[in-house]
């Protein structure tokens, strides 16, 4: 059994190795994969590696000749914009180049011969592309900054940071960079108003204002809870209480009895002629006794309620309010407290758990509303953040 199961690894390992080895790559046309895997297994095994070089040899010599028919094909194509490919093909032959080198060179026992793997000094060539496709990258930034719109200042960005990934210090990238990205902002305002028919203390709108902004900003979105004379807002998003409307106080007494059967001792258990029954070792047979309990639980309920209604509506810079999302908060005031007469062992869990309480002053419709500000304030602020798309054009 154990030599079975040894012998189905071994068959399991082989498969694996096949499905995934240079060759396997080579047959799928992956040669990016068979060099990778070559380079890997010749590192740690350069002797007895015959299949590994061959594959590498293969491959290299088809990915290279694929990299320089394409630099080839974008020179002469002659646009601009190309060196930025340019230099992404150099910089891969780079890469190639850095990785292979170090197990060079490579002997083919079965041949008996070296590998037929040339490296090319790409140098020249690499720094060459690399200067105009930061030209051309700083180039196109700077028209696109030209054209002063929010989007094109979000793709003159991206070049500018282009221009920053290929050299750390381009003539005034850095500056580029802020322009652009100044330019590109959306900036929100968050105002918070009460139309209802009630006063509302200012220390409830304050309160509603008090969460951090900078949690919903992105990269081209900030949100401003002050409003500044400097910025020039983009949208307004109005948090509106609209509604607020609170019932009277009420208070309900009601009773109701409860029973339960417990065990009371025990009784001796008579035969038929009225005698005490014995077991078959001649002791008297005793069971259980019961009897019924009750107690009578006085029960007062206070109770107030009221609905707090909200608008979060989307305005654009020009007043116009174009998406406006309602919700409604319930406002619960409930307390409950009971006394009881009769026995305490009759009482129910739930019973047992507001006996003892006391009344409690109701609260203020004010306070109500006080209340229910911290999930009003929740609830608007995962309203913003799932409907950030509304204001990012």
């Amino acid at each position: 059994m154990r030599t079975l199961l040894f012998i189905q690894i071994i068959v399991v390992a082989f498969i694996l190795n096949a499905c995934t080895g240079a060759n396997y790559y080579l047959k799928q046309g992956n040669y990016d994969a068979a060099i990778d895997y070559a380079v890997q297994k010749l590192r740690k095994n350069p002797k007895k590696a015959d299949k590994h070089i061959l594959a590498l040899e293969t491959a290299w010599n088809i990915e290279k000749t694929k990299l320089l028919d394409r630099i080839e094909y974008l020179k002469l194509d002659g646009s601009p914009e190309s060196w930025v490919e340019i230099h992404g093909r150099y910089a891969e032959i780079d890469a190639y180049q850095k990785a292979i080198k170090p197990i060079l060179p490579l002997f083919i026992e079965k041949e008996f011969r070296n590998a037929d793997i040339d490296l090319l000094n790409v140098n020249e060539a690499l720094v060459d592309a690399k200067q105009k496709a930061a030209a051309f990258m700083y180039a196109k930034g700077e028209e696109l900054l030209a054209k002063n719109t929010k989007l094109s200042a979000r793709e003159a960005f991206t070049h500018f940071q282009k221009v920053k990934d290929y050299y750390g210090a381009y003539k005034d990238v850095d500056a580029k960079i802020d322009e652009a990205y100044d330019l590109g902002q959306n900036h929100i305002l968050l105002r918070y108003t009460n139309t209802s028919q009630i006063i509302i203390p200012q220390q409830l709108m304050d309160n509603l204002s008090q969460f951090d902004e900078k949690a919903l900003n992105t990269t081209w979105t900030k949100y401003h809870i002050d409003q500044d004379a400097r910025i020039s807002y983009d949208y307004t998003i109005y948090v509106v209480i609209i509604q607020v409307n609170i019932g009277p106080e009420q208070i309900n007494n009601t009773s109701y009895i409860e029973k339960k059967k417990v065990q009371d001792g025990f009784q001796y258990v008579l035969d038929a002629n009225g005698n005490v029954a014995k077991d078959s070792l001649g002791n008297d047979i005793k069971e259980a006794k019961f009897k019924n309990i009750a107690a009578t639980v006085y029960k007062t309920e206070q109770t107030k309620v009221g609905v707090l209604g909200v608008n979060v509506s989307y305005g654009r810079s020009n007043g116009t309010v174009f998406q406006t999302f309602p919700f409604q908060e319930n406002l619960v005031f409930k307390n409950f407290f009971a006394t009881y007469q009769g026995n305490k062992l009759a009482l129910s869990k739930e019973s047992k758990a507001i006996i003892g309480g006391q009344g409690l002053p109701f609260p203020t419709d004010i306070q109500m509303v006080m209340d229910a500000s911290e999930i009003i304030k929740n609830k608007t602020f995962g309203l913003i953040k799932n409907n950030q798309g509304l204001v990012y054009d």
